[in-house]
């Protein structure tokens, strides 16, 4: 494997949110899936009510993930996406770390009013029949609740799944402080 390619060497030891879920898929197809969906998502922008139904409409939610290498990340555009997939076929990690930025806006007739950002680390940890997401809060406001975050983050990943045929991921476990 590259440099320590989805591995961030100083992961926090605190986690704010664990979340289990089994799959009956390879590891490798699922995690192309995963980081097309983040990929995805870093060229999205989102009604906020659409992903936790307690905001109003005028909130705006978009993403930035990026992949993390040694003690760095990398902003996951396109080039970043087939350069992981490169190193997924060749060998599979057992742990992909990534940063993400949740950013707010307030959409007020033409104008949008950037607010102060989430910032999150997540690590997803492989295993033969079930994935692990652990999220650690960095900074910021936390409006999307830690559970939102999760939830909508693996709808997503399932969507993907469900357009590769491939049998989605089932939750069973989520918990988050």
């Amino acid at each position: 494997m590259s440099r320590l390619l989805g591995h961030y060497e100083n992961f926090p030891e605190v986690i704010h949110g664990v979340a289990r879920f089994t799959h009956r898929i390879s590891i490798r197809k699922l995690q192309q899936a995963i980081l097309c969906t983040l990929y995805q998502l870093n060229q999205e922008t989102h009604r906020f009510s659409d992903i936790a139904s307690h905001f109003p409409s005028k909130y705006e939610v978009s993403f930035e993930f990026g992949v993390a290498e040694g003690t760095t990340f990398n902003y996951l555009d396109k080039e970043e996406l087939e350069r992981f997939q490169e190193t997924i076929v060749k060998e599979s990690p057992p742990i992909f770390d990534v940063f993400c930025v949740v950013r707010y806006h307030v959409v007020d007739k033409e104008k949008r009013v950037p607010l102060k950002f989430d910032y999150h680390l997540v690590r997803f940890m492989f295993y033969k029949n079930s994935v692990e997401l652990q999220v650690c809060h960095e900074r910021g406001t936390q409006r999307l609740s830690l559970e939102d975050l999760i939830i909508f983050i693996i709808k997503r990943i399932n969507e993907e799944l469900s357009q590769r045929r491939l049998k989605p991921l089932t939750r069973k476990h989520l918990r988050t402080l």
